[in-house]
């Protein structure tokens, strides 16, 4: 083998693996948040949840992307386990998609494909057009590569060593720790089972010695998986065992299987004038065949998950982000879950402290002051830390709705921040009716209770439709908050007739006032939040 040869393998394997990329990129951007909403409506079934993971992991052309999305949404808390070993047991089926691609004929058109692919990234100025473009330019250059390596692998049946190497990996073992171990490090098993096909085109090795590679690429792939856990809850870890679970047994099954029934020889009788096919078959039907050996039991594999990975996450006193991982920010829609997860949060703890300071101050009981501090320093705190989130998630390449959806983040996490304030202002208010021996009359009482009513309704009605939990709120949304300025008015009003009539004091009458005017400025917050919806078609 030339030296030639050499440097024909490694530029074949740069531009296979960069056309990989660039294809599974420019689906990924063409589909967009949609992945998001399609995993999160339609996994509520695990049999559901499989089909989910095949036609994602399709779509995207990689397991390892759909694998670490789950990770990230069990992290996120959007789904749980149940939900998530149907899409990673599924994915696992979808990628081998890309093993069936390449056993297509298109050496002699590749170029076309390219050509054509840059035209539509250079020439157009439509994001649309530019996605679809990077996806046809990867099939190309994925198709020049894998035609380049073919051709620079023939010389490697002649060198000694390699065909000694390749005698090894009849054992199945070794074949499965060399398969483990390089997957692992590409962190791609459609590329790895591209390698393989490309050798089995030059008669390199047979699909018996190939047999144990690929059920150990298998495993390597869930590399991608157990990185994006680290440092998130529990249930993730367990999420990127689960990957690790169903490759290693499937593997075990199939050794064991082997001694007794000639699998390989069975899938290469199925085609066997076309050496990369019998690799794409086998690929694929070892997934398919785990697939349904171990759906059905796919329980048991949750239970084990959580002997292995045991106890339950320590909560801390100290505010933290809960729902956001950073080691899974490379795909925008799971960061871009995970953000919307974490605003929940701190919508709800914004929220609750409206709710209790309204309490505090009505009912004089100050025993849950401590909590509303504690709150408010962990709203602030997301603030800040969602923030820089929503930086690093904007250097990605994103898609417009995906754009316009991060920037309307930026001003209601704002507006969340500033609704937690006023809910701090009316804690404090309370406080300085205890210290005074301030009271209302009951006519005051009675009105700021119905108005905190009002505002706490138009707070879970605005991001509720933020979230799209409701399409056809907004009117309702505008009247209440209307409504709100009204009775604001009205109380005013009605404040300082009794000013008047010396029905209260000059104390409490200020007070009055104050909490009116933070009430107010919540429901105008309330509708920022509302407004900044972004709906498409």
């Amino acid at each position: 083998m030339q030296f030639t040869d050499i440097l024909g393998v490694i530029g074949g394997l740069s531009l296979f693996l960069y056309g990989m990329k660039m294809m599974s990129d420019g689906l990924a951007l063409v589909a967009g948040s949609r992945l998001k909403e399609i995993l999160e409506k339609l996994t509520r079934n695990r049999y559901i949840g499989v089909l989910v993971g095949i036609v994602i992991a399709a779509i995207i052309q990689s397991s390892n992307a759909t694998t670490v999305m789950a990770v990230g949404f069990v992290n996120a808390g959007l789904m749980d386990l149940s939900q998530a070993v149907g899409v990673i047991i599924g994915a696992k089926v979808g990628t081998t998609m890309t093993g069936q691609l390449l056993t297509l004929k298109a050496d002699q058109i590749a170029p076309l494909v390219a050509m054509i692919g840059v035209a539509m990234i250079m020439f157009f100025k439509r994001k649309k057009v530019n996605h679809i473009g990077q996806v046809i330019g990867g099939l190309g250059i994925l198709f020049l590569g894998m035609n380049m390596m073919s051709s620079s692998m023939s010389p490697l049946k002649d060198v000694v060593w390699f065909r000694n190497l390749i005698i090894q990996m009849e054992n199945p073992l070794f074949g499965i720790l060399v398969g483990l171990i390089f997957t692992a490090l590409i962190q791609s098993s459609s590329a790895s089972v591209g390698i393989l096909q490309a050798m089995a085109a030059q008669n390199v090795l047979t699909l018996g010695q190939a047999a144990p590679l690929v059920y150990g690429m298998n495993v390597g792939a869930c590399a991608s998986a157990v990185l994006s856990s680290i440092g998130g809850k529990k249930d993730a870890k367990r999420a990127s065992l689960l990957a690790i679970l169903f490759s290693s047994i499937g593997a075990i099954i199939f050794v064991i299987l082997g001694v007794f029934v000639p699998f390989p020889e069975w899938v290469a009788s199925l085609t066997p004038d076309n050496p990369m096919r019998q690799v794409a078959n086998l690929h694929t039907l070892f997934n398919l065949f785990s697939m349904l050996m171990l759906l059905p039991v796919s329980n048991l594999l949750v239970k084990l998950s959580k002997k292995l990975v045991s106890g339950e996450d320590v909560e801390e006193d100290a505010p933290k982000l809960v729902h956001i991982d950073e080691h899974a920010f490379g795909a925008a829609s799971i960061g871009i879950a995970q953000v919307d997860a974490e605003v929940s949060r701190m919508h709800c703890l914004a929220r609750n402290n409206l709710e209790m300071a309204g309490q505090a101050l009505l009912n004089q009981d100050l025993s849950n002051l401590d909590r509303i501090i504690q709150n408010e320093e962990t709203v602030d705190f997301l603030n800040k830390e969602i923030t820089k989130c929503l930086v690093r998630i904007n250097r990605l390449e994103l898609t417009a709705n995906d754009a316009q959806r991060l920037s309307s983040m930026y001003h209601v996490v704002s507006d969340i921040e500033r609704v937690g304030d006023h809910a701090q202002n009316i804690a404090d208010y309370s406080a300085t009716c205890k210290e005074r021996n301030v009271s209302f009359s009951m006519e005051g009482k009675t009105e700021l209770a119905n108005l905190m009513q009002h505002t706490l309704k138009i707070l879970d009605d605005a991001y509720k439709y933020f979230m799209k939990q409701n399409l056809h709120m907004m009117e309702d949304i505008e009247n209440q908050e209307q409504t709100i300025d009204d009775l604001v008015d009205e109380y005013s009003q009605n404040h300082i007739d009794r000013l008047n009539a010396n029905q209260c004091d000059a104390d409490s009458g200020l007070i009055f006032s104050e909490v009116l005017t933070d009430l107010e400025r919540v429901s105008d917050h309330a509708l920022n939040i509302a407004e900044a919806a972004v709906y498409h078609d």
